[in-house]
């Protein structure tokens, strides 16, 4: 895990998705985190994010998507400073659980 290269990678695409469209100023952040350890531990990972207030969600594999476990923030303000802390929190969580990063995306209501 390089978290440098990964916010580097964040910064590119939120600086893409504001050219093409209006950021919402508030939203619903999710991030989708994948197994990387046969002995991950998806019950330990969900638990720890819901203890910070996060929406845990499992989705199994299908066709060609891995099975993965998606965390989402309450609604709140939207900024890539917001997105970013977010993400390297959970990204540094995920690790501990065995957990990788494997995207992110935001829905206002």
């Amino acid at each position: 895990m390089d978290l440098n290269e990964q916010k580097a990678e964040t910064e590119q695409v939120f600086r893409e998705i504001s050219q093409m469209e209006t950021v919402p100023e508030a939203a619903c952040i999710n991030f989708q985190f994948v197994a990387e350890e046969d002995q991950a531990d998806w019950d330990g990972f969900t638990e720890a994010a819901e203890a910070l207030g996060y929406t845990v969600e499992w989705f199994d594999a299908e066709d060609e998507d891995e099975a993965c476990v998606e965390i989402t923030t309450a609604m709140g303000p939207l900024s890539l400073d917001i997105l970013w802390a977010h993400e390297e929190k959970l990204t540094l969580m995920g690790a501990i659980y065995g957990f990788g990063a494997d995207g992110w995306g935001f829905f206002s209501e």
